[in-house]
C-alpha cells in the first residue's frame, strides 16, 4: 500500500492535522492527488488532497471500507521507562496487532500522564509505517491499579513459575515491570492478584521479555489464517 494517512471524516472530506500535514509535504504529496486515509478505528478511506494548508488539510472522500485486520485480543501494561526503550516497545505491540496499551507507574519509574498525546503520536506513526487501520487503545496511568481481569491477567517476572504455551492461551493480559524491577511491596500485591510467570532462566530486558511473549500471542491466536 502507499503512504497512509490520519484524518477525521467531516461529510464529503476527511481532515488532516499538523502532524498529517507535515507528512504530506515530506513524501510529496500534491493537490488533486489520491491518497488513503484511515480513521484509526477500522475504516479506509482512498481520497483526492483538495487542500494541504500550514497546520491542516482537507481530502474530499472517494470510497471507504472497513479494513479486514486481525486484531490480537491482548492488553500490554507497560511500566513508564526511560523514553526511547518505551517508545520502542509500543512500536511493536503496534505491529503486532495488539488491541489495548496501558502505560503506568511503578515506584521505580516515571510518570507519563501528561505525555498522552506524545505517546498516541508513536502509536499512529506505527500504525501508519505497517498500514494498520485499527490503532490500539491506550491510557496512562500513575499508579498499579490496572484495568485487567486478575484471573486472565499475568505479570512477567524472573520469580515466576515458567510459562508454557498452554498456560499462555488462557490470558488475554501482560504486565511488564520496570527495568529496575518492582520494589518488594509492589511484588506482594501483584502476588495477591495475578500469576507470575518466568521465561526461564535468562534475564531478559522488559522489552525483550515483553516482545517474545506478544510473539507467541500473535502465533497462538492464529493470525496469519483468513476469517
Amino acid at each position: 500500500m502507499p503512504h497512509l494517512f490520519y484524518g477525521r471524516p467531516n461529510g464529503e472530506d476527511v481532515i488532516l492535522d499538523e502532524h498529517e500535514t507535515q507528512h504530506l509535504k515530506v513524501v510529496r504529496v500534491k493537490e488533486n492527488q489520491e491518497i488513503f486515509v484511515t480513521d484509526g478505528e477500522g475504516k479506509l478511506y482512498r481520497c483526492r488532497v483538495l487542500k494541504i494548508g500550514k497546520d491542516e488539510s482537507i481530502a474530499r472522500l472517494i470510497e471507504s471500507k472497513v479494513k479486514k485486520e486481525k486484531i490480537l485480543s491482548l492488553t500490554l501494561c507497560i511500566a513508564s521507562q526511560r523514553w526511547e526503550r518505551l517508545r520502542w516497545l509500543l512500536e511493536k505491540a503496534v505491529e503486532l496487532g495488539v488491541a489495548r496499551l496501558v502505560v503506568y507507574k511503578p515506584n521505580r519509574g516515571r510518570s507519563y500522564v501528561d505525555k498522552l498525546d506524545k505517546l498516541n503520536l508513536v502509536i499512529r506513526n506505527a500504525a501508519k509505517q505497517c498500514a494498520r487501520c485499527h490503532f490500539p487503545k491506550l491510557q496512562v496511568l500513575d499508579n498499579l491499579d490496572l484495568p485487567v481481569e486478575p484471573s486472565r491477567t499475568f505479570v512477567l517476572h524472573q520469580s515466576g513459575e515458567r510459562l508454557t504455551i498452554s498456560q499462555a492461551a488462557h490470558f488475554e493480559s501482560i504486565i511488564v515491570g520496570p527495568e529496575g524491577d518492582f520494589t518488594d511491596a509492589e511484588l506482594v500485591f501483584l502476588r495477591s492478584k495475578y500469576t507470575l510467570f518466568s521465561l526461564g532462566e535468562t534475564i531478559f530486558r522488559f522489552e525483550t521479555a515483553a516482545l517474545l511473549v506478544m510473539g507467541l500471542m500473535y502465533f497462538l491466536n492464529d493470525p496469519l489464517e483468513e476469517v
